[in-house]
């Protein structure tokens, strides 16, 4: 059957005749966009829901005969995955956090992937203007002006152009220009960022953590939402894929790193762990230290200490 957004109460009304509500559960995939009505409309229903990582059900194709892709096909994957591996799904944010939580987190996640969108964006100008102010100044641009792009130097880059006919002139202050701009949005970006997070006791509460910052608590908690969807702190450092996959045969036993996970999560997380080290907080170097003697590489020894800043984060984030 196929329903869309402005279908959503015959949708409730074909559901709930295939069985009590009592013991319906909806399995989603990915909701973050054209889902959310859809989520929304379930949530204020009162039905379960579980969010089915894609991995599962790529995974459930890859192992098919046909390989077929469809919505259809795939929703059908996606209820295999809710009936045969149950454990390794979520129950979705909009069923456990409050309405609160989850106008927050979406707010969060709104502005940090406008603003993770013009950062790059800010990097592509920077990378460009580096290339033309060589071909305008030689390298001489670099000494008269070690910091390019600060607001002295972009003022004086456009004073120095002013008047200049060549394309390569207009050039670079269109995009001096465009690099203003942005810096602007951003700025404001993270304006709102900062007025959320101070109405947010889960933000104030990570930023206690060393080496966290309010842009990284942010992340955190624009992907966890709350602490109350994860049993325990080991299902949550799984959920960050920063816990190892074990993989042994006979006598040998090896641990291979995780690439699955919540890959936000993990980078907020490795934020937090090379902060720590860079700063030279001293528990953190200590057991960074520690795993080196224990014949551990740098970056294993890494990968351990993001496991125990997960688990800290975890127990930060159910007491705050």
């Amino acid at each position: 059957m196929d329903f869309g957004n402005d279908q959503l109460d015959e949708w409730s009304n074909w559901l709930e005749g295939l069985a009590p509500r009592e013991h319906l559960t909806v399995g989603l995939e990915d909701a973050n966009s054209y889902g959310i009505h859809l989520v929304a409309h379930l949530t204020a229903e009162n039905i379960p829901l579980r969010y089915v990582p894609a991995i599962l059900t790529e995974r459930e194709r890859t192992h098919s005969i046909t390989r077929r892709k469809s919505d259809a096909v795939d929703a059908k994957r996606v209820g295999r995955v809710l009936l045969t591996k149950y454990a390794d799904t979520l129950p979705a944010r909009e069923s456990i956090a409050s309405k609160k939580e989850c106008t927050t987190a979406r707010t969060l996640d709104l502005l940090l992937m406008e603003r993770e969108d013009l950062v790059r964006s800010k990097t592509i100008l920077k990378n460009q203007l580096h290339g033309l102010l060589h071909q305008r100044y030689t390298e001489s641009y670099r000494t008269h002006c070690p910091r390019s792009f600060s607001k002295k130097a972009i003022r004086w880059f456009l004073e120095d152009l002013r008047g200049e006919a060549s394309v390569l002139a207009h050039g670079i202050t269109r995009r001096f220009d465009r690099l203003r701009f942005v810096e602007t949005q951003i700025a404001r970006i993270d304006k709102d960022l900062k007025a959320a997070s101070e109405a947010a006791p889960d933000i104030t509460a990570l930023a206690t953590i060393y080496g966290c910052g309010t842009l990284t608590a942010c992340s955190i908690l624009a992907e966890v939402v709350t602490a109350r969807r994860f049993t325990d702190k080991h299902r949550f450092a799984a959920y960050a894929g920063v816990t190892p996959i074990p993989h042994s045969s006979g006598r040998k036993n090896r641990l291979h790193t995780n690439p699955f996970g919540n890959r936000k999560l993990n980078r907020a997380i490795h934020t937090i762990a090379l902060s720590q080290i860079a700063l030279k907080h001293e528990p953190a170097i200590a057991y960074y230290e520690k795993k080196l003697k224990e014949g551990k590489t740098k970056l294993w020894a890494l990968r351990c200490l993001k496991h125990q800043i997960a688990k800290h984060v975890f127990q930060v984030l159910k007491n705050a």
